[in-house]
């Protein structure tokens, strides 16, 4: 069994907005990107109990097969310029991901 780190080429997250980070990943190979669809590891009840959010707060996933890729948004807990926000340019939130086991295909 691979995780998304072995299999994706990119995994990141950047700030989407005040209140959004987005979640991308892109894969070099499109078996593997088949295979992560395929598996449903992306899926929005999973991707919430990772980031200890309610599943209403997150968006997507949704895959571009044009592009190899999958996005994925999260509501802030808190606004980037309220008191208690941890990261406003949501540069460090990718990394629950990278763990996310594949089963093989």
């Amino acid at each position: 069994m691979a995780t998304l780190d072995d299999l994706a080429r990119v995994i990141r997250s950047k700030n989407a907005s005040p209140f959004l980070i987005t979640l991308d990943l892109f894969f070099e190979h499109r078996a593997d990107y088949e295979r992560v669809k395929a598996a449903g590891v992306l899926d929005a009840a999973g991707i919430a109990a990772r980031y200890g959010l309610p599943e209403a707060a997150v968006r997507g996933p949704y895959f571009v097969d044009q592009a190899l890729g999958v996005k994925i948004s999260l509501l802030r807990e808190h606004p980037t310029h309220a008191l208690g926000s941890s990261d406003c340019y949501g540069a460090q939130q990718h990394l629950p991901l990278a763990s996310i086991e594949v089963p093989d295909a």
